[in-house]
């Protein structure tokens, strides 16, 4: 979230290891995705941030974020947004302080609806797979049609246009875009052109 929507994608970064996070981010940089998070279940994910943000990465932001020492900790390495697997008043609200774009997680309309009433930029619906997917999202849309829902979860490249047909603003992609075997041999170049193609399956 730091750009409008164009792609509609965002690529989340959930692994082990760090370098691997950092090769991944940097191949991805220039692909077509929207937004790049690296959820801070990553070790030293923090440092992570602070590294691409360093690196010019002007795209990359916080998931898994769940407390407003978090919040902080992003802003202050100069992430430009966080997106929670939850909705937590404090945490929208401290991101809206620090001037990030925030996409906490909900499920139910109310959820959806009260984190908006709290400043959220716009809701995920986690885990989409376990809820019902496309029909889910339309059922939703139909009395909520200006709700801003990014979908988390289970979702395919395949699947992303259909999503935004719905009306979603983002699709979260994650092990879709890479592969260990790839990444463990170092090479941006291979990670790139792996996630590309499976960009080009949209």
């Amino acid at each position: 979230m730091t750009r409008t929507f164009n792609s509609g994608v965002i690529a989340v970064i959930r692994t082990d290891n760090p370098d691997d996070a950092l090769l991944i981010a940097r191949a991805l940089n220039d692909t077509v995705v929207d937004s790049i998070e690296v959820t801070l279940t990553v070790p030293n994910a923090i440092e992570v941030i602070k590294t691409l943000v360093g690196e010019g990465v002007e795209r990359v932001g916080a998931g898994t974020v769940r407390t407003v020492a978090q919040v902080n900790e992003v802003a202050k390495v100069g992430g430009c947004f966080v997106v929670s697997p939850h909705s937590d008043r404090e945490v929208i609200e401290a991101a809206v302080k620090h001037g990030l774009q925030v996409t906490p997680g909900a499920v139910t309309p109310t959820e959806m609806v009260q984190a908006m009433k709290w400043g959220a930029t716009a809701v995920k619906i986690f885990p989409i797979w376990a809820v019902g997917g496309m029909e889910y999202v339309r059922s939703v849309l139909e009395p909520l049609p200006d709700l801003p829902i990014v979908v988390s979860g289970g979702a395919t490249p395949e699947e992303v246009k259909e999503y935004l047909k719905l009306g979603v603003k983002g699709v979260c992609l994650g092990g879709a875009l890479w592969k260990q075997e790839i990444v463990s041999t170092g090479s941006i170049a291979a990670a790139y052109e792996y996630a590309a193609q499976a960009l080009s399956r949209m």
